[in-house]
């Protein structure tokens, strides 16, 4: 989920539990909910911080504490001399950070809750990471109380409710049951793409990712002993799965170069944090090097899952007797898909 929504699912947290709490209380919300997000940020140092910073420690378990701590800090130094609950604080602060990581570990870009102890990263694959839906949701819920209220203002009619909490509570209940349905979407595609094969072969790794705004489409990465292929999985009435249409790229023969490759620092840090990463190696010919090979390395979950943009390739350059000349991260979006 990206900055937007997230701010306005704390907003919506903050009008829903604390509608009399104030500015230091929505402050703390809003920071709670947010703050994980300032390791986008490393997308402007280069693909290496990328991959080391991006969905790390801000969104752990450590991270998110840590998180709570800092935002009950900004809203007591912004309290502008307003009594406080410091209890209130903490509650408010917590909420948000516990569904920024909730809802982020329901998406398909993977975040290591349990770093620093363990780097596994992890991704229930439920939700897109752009889910238009859910800032609809969201916006929906923040402005048509105003709306209303607009409104019932013109013709004189008073409502001591808390402003907009009605209908925060509501997009958050809705907000939970949408999330449920996606879960069962979810595990129908995962049974569909095991109970077929796939020219032949049986899968050896599946995964289904969701759509940004069809719910009833699904994309599907299935890996076979031979072939990696995407395949569409569509679960809405009357329509047929075909295991035979699938886009597969091969996997490379073994060779010395594949296995110098996988075998470099950058290969190993990349490999620890992607899903089904792919290689391809290629002879390196009309450069200065013109006997030696380069292999990359990226992984084809991304542009499956919808994050292509920010997806982190290995290359590696080798000369002809497989010695390493050159290793670095680099963006996928700069390399042809062999």
């Amino acid at each position: 989920m990206n900055f937007a929504t997230h701010a306005f699912l704390s907003f919506a947290l903050a009008r829903a539990f604390f509608p009399r709490g104030g500015w230091p209380v929505f402050l703390a919300t809003l920071a709670g909910g947010t703050l994980a997000d300032a390791d986008s940020f490393s997308i402007f140092f280069g693909p290496a911080t990328y991959l080391f910073a991006h969905h790390t420690f801000t969104h752990s378990l450590l991270g998110t504490v840590i998180i709570v701590v800092v935002s009950v800090i900004l809203a007591f130094f912004a309290r502008r001399r307003e009594p406080l609950a410091y209890f209130t604080l903490l509650l408010a602060a917590s909420f948000s950070a516990i569904a920024h990581l909730f809802f982020d570990l329901c998406q398909s870009d993977a975040i290591t809750v349990l770093w620093p102890f363990r780097s596994t990263r992890i991704a229930a694959d439920y939700l897109s990471s752009a889910d238009f839906w859910i800032l609809g949701l969201l916006l929906a819920g923040t402005l048509l109380p105003e709306l209303f209220r607009l409104v019932g203002s013109e013709i004189g009619a008073k409502d001591k409710t808390p402003r907009g909490r009605t209908a925060a509570v509501a997009v958050l209940a809705m907000l939970l049951v949408y999330v449920g349905v996606h879960a069962i979407f979810h595990q129908r595609a995962m049974s569909t793409l095991e109970a077929h094969t796939y020219h032949g072969e049986s899968s050896r790794h599946s995964a289904a990712f969701p759509d940004s705004l069809s719910l009833f489409r699904w994309h599907g990465l299935v890996e076979t002993s031979s072939a990696i292929c995407q395949i569409e999985i569509p679960l809405g009435p009357q329509r047929r799965f075909d295991p035979e249409a699938l886009a597969c790229l091969h996997k490379p023969e073994p060779s010395q170069e594949l296995t110098v490759a996988v075998g470099t620092s950058v290969a190993r840090k990349l490999l620890r944090a992607i899903r089904f990463p792919r290689a391809a190696v290629q002879k390196t010919s009309g450069r200065e090097n013109a006997d030696g090979y380069e292999v990359t390395i990226r992984s084809l979950a991304d542009p499956a899952a919808g994050l292509a943009d920010h997806s982190v390739a290995a290359q590696v350059v080798l000369d002809s007797n497989a010695r390493i000349l050159d290793e670095e991260l680099v963006w996928a979006r700069y390399l042809h898909l062999r």
